[in-house]
């Protein structure tokens, strides 16, 4: 390759991206041009924080609800345009303990990280001191420190998030003590009350919460039409717009994901040569953005969260049923695990009902609540990909046994050999050959009967 190469893969580039007058305004992290379908939650999150006018100050507020909701947005944007405010905003993701999250927040006011040897007593008066100093420069009465991503602190068992969060609530008292009002803003996927949280610590935070559901259609549309106002050269076209958010607000009501999808539809249409964008474009930035998700979110998943994603897509492929109750995801993460993580000790209900929960915020399943007849209702959950591309994902090997063995089973079928099983199963045609050549692989279902 020379210089000219270079220069002819630069203008080949250039003539790709000639649908974007603006392509940042599609980038999903940066900050909206306008607030859109959260009117009534800024109402909420700033009524308890207003308080602070009155000498009143709201200890603790958890901000939560799926990905893509506009949390963070909407937390960062009230508190930059609140007059009475200083505030700090914190993205956790990175840290991987207690002490990591306490280093994060003093990184954000400019202090030096400090070695885990100074104990995290130094940290929360080091934080302390900061807030103080901030307060003073900015010659602000209300401090709000927001910490996104606060259900990180929870994967740190030996770090005791418990007991970090009550010192940061003694440390806002001392605070209060000396005249200056401090707010903690936990912006969280789920609501922290939900996590292992002691009852001295819950008392202090009290029950302040500001929960985001995921957005509908006429939200998504309007998002995107603001973004795509900005972005594109010329107009894109309202039609392609509208089914671009009929597909997201229909799958997840995720905003980031449905200017994602905008953003790679006009990709594709650049790399094809097309002036202007078209619904056949967004099919196919759906089906690229559904592998890079899946690829990205299992890559880096934990044994248990592959385990129990694997066990939801087994069940969907050999039953052909999209919706499954917590109770039968349970049994069949139980069985993936005696019969393929050899040593490994299961999960409790309640930690495995969490790794659902955190599956649907990642975007690869969605839940809805469902009858149990006399047992009252209970959470159902389907994928929102294809099995196979899950079950591949997780354990490539394992996932080929399962289709080979089911392959088989649908041939035997057809050709009217073996005796039907007595009971009634979801494969009431099984035959009692296959019941024992692959229990391995079928005895949740028909293993008892």
């Amino acid at each position: 390759m020379n210089k000219r190469d270079l220069e002819n893969i630069a203008s080949e580039i250039e003539r790709e991206e000639s649908l974007f007058a603006h392509k940042e305004y599609l980038d999903a992290l940066k900050s909206a041009p306008a607030i859109i379908g959260r009117e009534d939650k800024a109402r909420e999150l700033a009524r308890f924080l207003l308080s602070s006018r009155k000498g009143h100050v709201v200890p603790f507020i958890s901000v939560y609800g799926r990905a893509g909701s506009g949390k963070s947005t909407l937390v960062k944007f009230v508190c930059e345009n609140l007059p009475d405010i200083s505030y700090r905003f914190v993205n956790l993701r990175r840290a991987k303990t207690v002490f990591g999250c306490a280093n994060l927040i003093l990184a954000e006011f400019g202090v030096p990280n400090l070695k885990s040897a100074q104990g995290i007593n130094v940290a929360i008066e080091k934080i302390g001191e900061a807030i103080e100093s901030a307060l003073g420069a900015d010659k602000k009465r209300l401090f709000v420190l927001a910490l996104d991503e606060f259900d990180v602190l929870f994967y740190d068992k030996r770090g005791r998030p418990s007991d970090f969060i009550y010192k940061l609530l003694v440390m806002q008292e001392k605070q209060r003590e000396k005249g200056r009002l401090v707010c903690i803003i936990a912006i969280s996927n789920n609501v922290v009350v939900d996590q292992d949280v002691d009852d001295r610590v819950r008392s202090r935070m009290g029950s302040s919460e500001v929960f985001f559901g995921a957005y509908s259609k006429k939200d998504v549309l309007e998002i995107l039409q603001d973004r795509a106002k900005s972005a594109f050269a010329l107009p894109a076209d309202p039609e392609v717009l509208e089914y671009c958010a009929e597909m997201s607000s229909s799958e997840h009501g995720d905003a980031r994901r449905a200017i994602d999808l905008l953003r790679v539809a006009a990709e594709i249409a650049g790399k094809k040569g097309e002036k202007k964008l078209a619904k056949t474009h967004v099919d196919g930035a759906s089906e690229q953005l559904q592998k890079e998700r899946i690829n990205t979110v299992l890559s880096g998943a934990s044994l248990h969260l592959k385990l129990v994603c694997s066990a939801v897509a087994r069940i969907t492929f050999l039953t052909g049923e999209d919706w499954h109750s917590t109770s039968s995801l349970y049994d069949q993460y139980v069985l993936m695990v005696s019969r393929h993580a050899k040593g490994v000790k299961p999960l409790m209900y309640r930690r495995v009902s969490e790794l659902l929960t955190e599956l649907e915020n990642t975007g690869l399943v969605t839940s809805q609540t469902g009858s149990r007849g006399r047992r009252g209702y209970g959470s159902q959950y389907k994928l929102t990909a294809p099995p196979e591309a899950i079950g591949s994902a997780c354990f490539a090997d394992w996932w080929k046994s399962v289709v080979k063995k089911k392959k088989e089973h649908d041939e035997i079928e057809k050709s009217g050999a073996g005796l039907k099983l007595p009971t009634k199963s979801p494969y009431s045609g099984l035959s009692q050959q296959l019941e024992s050549m692959y229990k391995d692989e079928w005895d949740t279902y028909v293993g008892n009967t």
